[in-house]
């Protein structure tokens, strides 16, 4: 039992890992939005573009991992799509 447990204690801890990194995102893109920062435009439009992107890719995962006949691995590679997602953007809006 306590080795069907292990990917799933992994996907929650990894969950929570990207919710807090993603918390930190919006507290940096708020504050942009906040002080008016000279990109806050092109910063709404791309947040908005990469939400839908991050879904497909997730979906694309997701469906590959379905027809590959490995459905266990569906959930880590659709996390897996916004762990990078999130990491980017954290390191790009950090940086400025």
């Amino acid at each position: 039992m306590r080795h069907v447990m292990k990917p799933f204690a992994s996907l929650f801890v990894e969950s929570l890992e990207v919710s807090f990194a993603a918390h930190t995102v919006i507290a940096l893109r708020m504050a942009r939005f906040a002080t008016a920062h000279e990109d806050s435009g092109s910063e709404t439009r791309l947040m908005i573009a990469e939400k839908f992107d991050a879904a497909a890719e997730a979906a694309f995962a997701t469906a590959q991992s379905l027809m590959t006949g490995q459905p266990g691995l569906a959930p880590a590679r659709a996390m897996a799509v916004y762990k990078k997602r999130v990491r980017q953007n954290l390191d790009r809006l950090s940086q400025t």
